[in-house]
C-alpha cells in the first residue's frame, strides 16, 4: 500500500458524506440511510467538516494506479441486502471523487472498485489496416535517346519501376500478465506491385536498357518498346513484453522488450523488345532475426482521446540473396550472377498517432502515421548496379516504409 492507516478514515468520510447528499440518493431510502448513519462516527464525521479541503488534498496526493484500490478498501463484512446496496453506491462514488471525476465506467458498471487496467496492458485482438510506400528503391529501366553511340542525346524522361502506396494489414494479440504488464504477439504482412512500360514510333528514337550488363551490348539491348513490373513485399513478426515505466496523471511511458523476424523480398522484370526481345530478372531475398526494444509515450487529451508516440530499434541477424538473369530470345541466357550474403540490419521506427477509446474501455481506434527503414540492407537497384560493374562486395542501401495506419482494437 502506498497510504498509512490514517488516511483510510478520511478516505471513508469521503464517500459516506457524498452518499449522504441530495445528489448521491434520496433521503426519502430509510434503511440505506440509517445502515450509513450507524457506520458513521460523529468524530471522524467532525474531523472531515473542519477540513473541506481533504478530497482535494487525497486525489492530488494519489498516483492514478492506486485511487481504486483504496477506495476497495471499505467494505463492511456485515452488510444486508440494504447495506449491500450501499455499498456499491459509496464504491462508486468514492472512485469518482478519488479520480477527480474521470471516466470509471468499467469500475462502475461492474459495482466495484477492482484496479482500473490501463488498455495497452489488457488482453485484447488487434486489426490494423497498412497503407505503406517503399522509398529508396526505385529502378531506372529505360531512357529514351535520338540514336546510338557517343553522339546519342536523351529525347525524353527515364522511365522509373517506381512503388507507390499499397495496403497491408497487421493483427496482434495481446495477454495480461499484470496491472502494468502485458504480452504481445503481432504479425505483419505488405506487398507492394509496381507496373510501367514504354514505347516509340519508328524513327523517333531508341530506349536504352539501363538494367543488361554492359558487355552484352551486341545482343540488341537497345530497343523501341519497354516494360516492367516489380515487386516488393515483407513479412514481420513481433513478440514483446511491455511494462509501465512511469505514469503520471498528464503521461504515461512503456517500454518493450522483445525480438523481430523480418521476410523482404524484390522481384524486378524487365523486357526490351525491337524484333527479338531481351529480359532482366533479379530477385533479392533477406532473412533475419533479432532483439527489438521500444519506448511508448501516451498523453491524455480527455476520458476518450489521446495522442502516443512510439519508437522502437531492431538489430537483425541475417542474410541476403540475390539472383540475377539475362536473357535473350535468340541467344539465350546471356548473363547471370548470384550473391549470398551474411550482414547485420538496424531497424529504426516510429509511429505519431491520435487514439480514441469507448466510454466502456474496451474499444479502440486510432490513426496514426508510421516510418520504418532497414539499414544496411539491399535493393534491387543496388544489385543490378553491383552486376553491372563486376562487383558483388560491400553492396549496401536503405529500404524505408512510410505512410498511414489505422487500427481497430477491442479488449476485457
Amino acid at each position: 500500500m502506498l497510504f498509512n492507516k490514517p488516511h483510510v478514515p478520511h478516505l471513508i468520510v469521503t464517500a459516506i458524506l457524498a452518499i449522504t447528499s441530495p445528489i448521491a440518493y434520496s433521503q426519502t431510502d430509510t434503511a440505506r440511510h440509517n445502515w450509513i448513519e450507524s457506520v458513521q462516527k460523529p468524530s471522524i464525521r467532525q474531523s472531515a467538516d473542519n477540513d473541506n479541503g481533504i478530497q482535494q488534498a487525497i486525489a492530488l496526493e494519489t498516483p492514478a494506479s492506486t485511487k481504486a484500490k483504496v477506495a476497495a478498501e471499505i467494505t463492511p463484512l456485515d452488510a444486508g441486502p440494504f447495506e449491500e446496496q450501499a455499498l456499491i453506491d459509496i464504491r462508486r462514488t468514492s472512485l469518482f471523487a478519488l479520480t477527480d471525476g474521470k471516466n470509471v465506467s468499467r469500475a462502475a458498471e461492474i459495482g466495484c472498485c477492482e484496479t482500473d487496467i490501463r488498455s495497452v496492458h489488457r488482453s485484447g485482438l488487434t486489426g490494423e489496416f497498412l497503407y505503406l510506400q517503399a522509398r529508396g528503391v526505385d529502378v531506372p529501366y529505360a531512357a529514351p535517346f535520338d540514336g546510338i553511340g557517343l553522339n546519342a542525346v536523351p529525347i525524353g524522361p527515364t522511365l522509373f519501376a517506381d512503388p507507390t502506396y499499397q495496403p497491408g494489414f497487421r493483427i496482434g494479440l495481446t495477454s495480461n500478465r499484470s496491472d502494468t504488464s502485458s504480452l504481445s504477439v503481432d504479425y505483419w504482412f505488405y506487398q507492394s506491385q509496381t507496373n510501367g512500360s514504354g514505347q516509340l514510333d519508328g524513327g523517333a528514337g531508341i530506349f536504352d536498357a539501363l538494367t543488361v550488363h554492359p558487355n552484352t551490348t551486341s545482343v540488341a539491348t537497345d530497343s523501341l518498346q519497354t516494360s516492367t513490373n516489380y515487386d516488393l513485399d515483407f513479412d514481420i513478426i513481433d513478440a514483446h513484453y511491455r511494462t509501465t515505466f512511469l505514469e503520471r496523471d498528464l503521461y504515461t511511458v512503456d517500454f518493450t522488450i522483445g525480438a523481430r523476424y523480418a521476410r523482404i523480398d524484390q522481384d524486378f522484370h524487365a523486357a526490351y523488345s525491337i524484333l527479338g526481345t531481351t529480359d532482366v530478372n533479379a530477385e533479392l531475398g533477406f532473412d533475419g532475426v533479432g532483439p527489438r526494444l521500444g519506448i511508448e509515450f501516451d498523453r491524455p487529451l480527455d476520458d476518450q482521446y489521446h495522442i502516443f508516440v512510439n519508437a522502437s530499434g531492431s538489430l537483425l541477424v541475417g542474410h541476403v540473396t540475390g539472383e540475377y538473369t539475362q536473357t535473350n530470345a535468340f541467344s539465350g541466357t546471356v548473363a547471370t550472377a548470384a550473391l549470398d550474403d551474411s550482414r547485420l540490419v538496424p531497424v529504426s521506427e516510429l509511429e505519431i498517432g491520435l487514439g480514441w477509446q469507448s466510454a466502456s474501455g474496451h474499444w479502440h481506434l486510432s490513426a496514426s502515421y508510421y516510418v520504418g527503414t532497414y539499414h544496411n540492407s539491399l535493393s534491387a537497384a543496388d544489385f543490378i548496379s553491383g552486376v553491372q560493374a563486376n562487383s558483388l562486395h560491400d553492396l549496401g542501401d536503405s529500404i524505408t516504409f512510410d505512410g498511414l495506419m489505422a487500427r481497430l482494437e477491442i479488449t476485457w
